[in-house]
């Protein structure tokens, strides 16, 4: 039996090494390959998605998420911006749509919880997505430092954070959501985000101001979709979303740092480039 756990434990680590060279990799390559690389990680989170409400009884829609994630993703990857602005918010549209008529179409139960669950897993899929954005946002290689840095700081920020928060435990951030998380844990974890994008002055063209706040934006974010995971996780009674990596939990609990700070890092880039264009 020993043999047996130290296997699956070692098989484990194997495909998290794997999946991680997988990731780091696919913002070197090219777009063919990012984009299959997502299409595997949208289907392998919304499998861990659907088992986590399994035990409430509420199953969110089969394919429905994949489908208009997999849509997103090659239009995140391949297309213009304008033809990605003319997509991206229909298809948000439709999914909600749909979320709804093929709970009433069929009879699913509990109604409101099936089209609420299915929309918030398209909703996760679309922010998680905006990665792609990030590796294309600039046309040169900039862009791959700009995504390095930005994994960094989230890495970073969520290291320092579980090492120093436990110091002081007086004050909590969210205790009914997470026990764990305190308020100095907090504060560092927005600090080292912070040093962490100053990196950025010397490689791309904003001021230190500038980078000071895409750290904060980045770490403010980073903990709102770790909290919202945990939130989802303490509402089904779980510890962790899945078993993917082992005891480390599953992918959306090693992705849910990205969730909400990769839209928030795209767009604070985005609106600091167009204000300098005026």
């Amino acid at each position: 039996m020993p043999i047996i756990t130290m296997f699956k434990k070692f098989l484990r680590y194997a495909i998290g090494f794997v999946l991680l060279a997988a990731i780091i990799a696919s913002f070197i390559l090219n777009k063919v390959f990012l984009f299959c690389v997502s299409v595997f990680f949208i289907i392998i989170a919304m499998v861990e998605y659907r088992n986590m409400f399994k035990n409430m009884n509420i199953h969110p829609h089969k394919f429905l998420p994949e489908l208009i994630g997999s849509i997103s993703a090659y239009t995140f990857t391949f297309s213009s911006e304008a033809i990605e602005q003319s997509i991206i918010f229909p298809l948000i549209i439709l999914g909600t749509i749909l979320s709804f008529s093929i709970t009433i179409v069929f009879n699913k139960k509990p109604y409101l919880e099936t089209s609420l669950s299915t929309i918030s897993a398209i909703l996760m899929i679309m922010c998680g997505l905006y990665i792609i954005k990030l590796t294309y946002y600039f046309e040169d290689n900039t862009s791959a430092l700009l995504v390095l840095i930005y994994f960094t700081a989230v890495l970073c920020a969520d290291f320092t954070a579980s090492k120093i928060g436990p110091l002081y435990k007086k004050i909590k951030l969210a205790p009914d959501i997470s026990p764990n998380k305190t308020l100095l844990g907090a504060v560092i974890h927005v600090i080292s985000s912070c040093i962490t994008c100053c990196f950025l002055e010397f490689y791309i063209n904003i001021s230190l101001w500038q980078c000071i706040l895409l750290g904060f934006f980045i770490s403010v974010f980073a903990q709102l979709g770790d909290l919202t995971v945990s939130l989802f996780k303490r509402s089904l009674g779980l510890k962790h979303s899945g078993n993917f990596f082992y005891n480390y939990g599953g992918v959306l609990d090693r992705m849910d740092a990205f969730i909400f700070s990769a839209p928030a890092a795209y767009y604070f880039l985005y609106y600091i480039s167009y204000s300098a264009i005026f």
